[in-house]
């Protein structure tokens, strides 16, 4: 059954309803009247979307003179206090801007069948269960000592609710014991779920605006607060915030996972680059201002004009005096799509050094400011790089660059007479396509190892002229595909052959 403005709400079809969809109904202060109570037994699903005059999705007041059952704290009830909304297993509501609750206290009750709570896009929402402050003492007394049980409850998402300050503020303790699904997006105010306290046993994630994190299961649904000088996550300003509150641990991402984000230009902020020893994957998508993924320490101080977290920074004589090591010991996969602005993915430099020991997958695409990869430093930590895919990057002029930052003195890069080799050792498959500026994969004096390099692809990359400006070895090579074929190279050295092909 779906209402919308075009036509009236006819609730003594109710009866047979076991799905309710209601649209564009901006006249609807309340969606379920009182009086209903006896009309709902088969009542099962509610979705309510774009209703901007509504202030309860549960009437608290009988107004109708066909008020036979009366409301009790916004629940309609039958005689002999036979609640009637017990079938209620799905509610959704997207776009009410009007709405400050959804449910009172006294309505949890009813809820025992409830399976799926989506709320998306509400302005003035502040709480999901609103305290009755107005209830008796006794009852009030008796309601502050009741735990609240939700037996089949299995997913909530929150999103984008700016004013939201948690589930339910009160003092009482949730239980959750089928919820395994939890997504908390763009909620800048909320620093807890319950104030009385939760637990959901089969929960081993949350979702939100950064990716997937762990549990903590020490404070349960519960966050607590971080003050970080770092752009906002939630959508609310594109500028640094000076100490903005980000309720999301860092030390408990597994999966850095945000699509479609224009507002942030640093991911992970220098002051967190020490607390990913747990983070898995790396998933970022079409995030139009993302400049870089990890943030260096020294440019963290250099915006904020002081020493910043970790960095060695010394103000006075703006210099750094320790080097930082960024070991990523979990991280497999990093895949980044549609990054117009990206120009550095992790920034090494004398200060900041990261490592990557089980890295296994790197994807790259559509990163048109992207100029290289890895530095020189970094590839020496790819020990289990298998698969390196690299597409639609116009300004990347190679993959591997030498250190910069780095001073190397004449010999140094020579071990007894020989240069010195950066070995890839599980390196598989290495596919480059459309990168219009890119010379070669390195151009430094490094020489290089593939020794199970078994696939290579260079397509539409009409500006290389070597592969490496050292040796390197690719001995399960058999042929390479270019834009213009495959060629069988067996025994061949890729330098030689891609200098003679002059592509």
């Amino acid at each position: 059954m779906t209402f919308s403005e075009a036509g009236g709400v006819s609730w003594s079809l109710c009866q047979y309803a076991t799905e309710i969809k209601i649209r564009h109904c901006d006249a609807l202060s309340s969606v379920i009247p009182c009086y209903t109570a006896g009309q709902m037994q088969k009542f099962q699903v509610l979705k309510i979307e774009h209703c901007q005059g509504m202030k309860e999705v549960f009437e608290t007041q009988g107004t109708s003179k066909n008020n036979k059952s009366g409301c009790d704290g916004g629940i309609p009830r039958a005689n002999n206090n036979v609640i009637m909304l017990s079938n209620l297993k799905i509610l959704e509501i997207i776009r009410c801007d009007s709405l400050e609750h959804v449910f009172t206290f006294s309505a949890l009750e009813s809820l025992r069948q409830l399976q799926e709570l989506k709320i998306w896009n509400c302005k003035a929402l502040n709480v999901i269960v609103k305290k009755e402050e107005d209830a008796s003492s006794s009852s009030s007394s008796s309601s502050s000592k009741k735990v609240v049980v939700f037996p089949r409850l299995k997913s909530i998402e929150l999103e984008n609710l700016p004013e939201l300050e948690g589930f339910f503020l009160g003092m009482n303790e949730f239980r959750l014991p089928s919820l395994d699904n939890v997504t908390i997006k763009k909620c800048p105010k909320m620093m807890v779920f319950a104030a009385g306290g939760s637990t959901a046993p089969q929960l081993k994630y949350i979702h939100t605006i950064l990716g997937k994190h762990t549990l903590d299961q020490k404070s349960g649904l519960n966050f607590h607060q971080l003050q970080s000088p770092f752009p906002s996550l939630h959508g609310a300003t594109s500028s640094p915030a000076t100490s903005e509150a980000i309720p999301w641990h860092f030390h408990n991402l597994i999966e850095l996972d945000m699509k479609s984000n224009d507002n942030v230009e640093k991911i992970i902020p220098s002051s967190e680059l020490l607390q990913l020893q747990n983070l898995e994957k790396i998933n970022v998508y079409s995030c139009s201002e993302v400049e870089e993924i990890f943030e260096t320490a020294l440019e963290a101080a250099g915006r904020n004009g002081n020493s910043g977290s970790g960095s060695g920074f010394d103000e006075s004589s703006q210099t750094t005096t320790t080097t930082t090591l960024v070991n990523l010991p979990n991280l497999t996969q990093v895949k980044l799509e549609r990054l117009l602005s990206l120009r550095y993915i992790w920034k090494g430099n004398q200060w900041t050094v990261f490592e990557f020991p089980n890295l296994t997958k790197v994807t790259i695409c559509d990163c048109s400011r992207l100029e290289h990869v890895f530095t020189s430093s970094m590839a020496g930590s790819l020990l289990q790089l298998q698969e390196l895919h690299i597409s639609m990057c116009r300004h990347m002029e190679e993959v591997i660059v030498k250190d910069a930052s780095v001073v190397v003195e004449e010999g140094e890069e020579k071990i007894d007479g020989k240069m010195k080799e950066i070995v890839l050792p599980r390196l598989k498959s290495l596919i480059l396509e459309q990168l219009q500026s890119l010379k070669g994969f390195s151009l430094g004096k490094e020489d290089f190892s593939f020794p199970l390099l078994d696939t290579l692809k260079i397509k539409n990359c009409l500006a290389v002229r070597t592969f490496t400006n050292g040796n390197s070895a690719t001995p399960q090579l058999k042929e390479i595909v270019t834009t213009f074929g495959s060629f069988y190279i067996a025994g061949e050295d890729v330098n030689s052959f891609i200098k003679i092909n002059k592509w």
